[in-house]
């Protein structure tokens, strides 16, 4: 079972490779995970919009896009890290444990978000929720990277800060693009 898996491999149980299959066409499918995450986007973007009583045109087409990018921007990533310290082979476990895992967290944040959106929830403690979890994405990052890159921790640390910077860069001048 996914869920179990990326706990092990979080945790750092050796055992976690049991839990997922880890051929190629796997990592491919794997990517179904960031576009399951499109439609809870949307619903995080309506929130926001919501919140933010915004009369005007959402532009959630070019928003998505942007989210994709920086969704895929793991990857790009870790392809590159994989090269540079010749460990190709953890490449695809990686790639396939994160994008899982980062569909988890991203459906937790759009939980709250969809509680705002029912009345259910103030839009500070959904903002809050998401916010604690976004952050969590750069100690998954860490984690995964000392488990399964088995990078040390100084090594972990720098490219989970790398992949979360490059997250935030790509989020932040797409929705600057995008909104202006």
């Amino acid at each position: 079972m996914i869920i179990k898996g990326i706990l092990k491999a979080v945790k750092g149980d050796e055992t976690w490779q049991e839990e997922f299959d880890l051929t190629t066409p796997a990592f491919y499918r794997s990517y179904a995970a960031l576009v399951l995450c499109i439609p809870l986007f949307v619903l995080i973007i309506m929130a926001v919009v919501k919140y933010n009583d915004n009369p005007g045109i959402v532009p959630f087409v070019e928003i998505n896009i942007i989210l994709a990018i920086m969704g895929l921007s793991f990857s790009v990533i870790a392809y590159v890290l994989t090269l540079m310290f010749n460990t190709q082979s953890i490449f695809r476990p990686w790639v396939i444990v994160r994008n899982w895992a980062f569909l988890g967290i991203i459906t937790a944040i759009a939980i709250a978000f969809g509680l705002y959106l029912l009345g259910l929830l103030p839009f500070s403690i959904a903002y809050m929720i998401g916010l604690a979890l976004y952050l969590g994405i750069l100690a998954l990052d860490i984690s995964l990277a000392v488990h399964i890159a088995k990078f040390d921790w100084a090594g972990a640390v720098f490219s989970a800060i790398l992949i979360s910077m490059t997250s935030i860069m790509i989020l932040y001048l797409g929705l600057l693009q995008a909104l202006s």
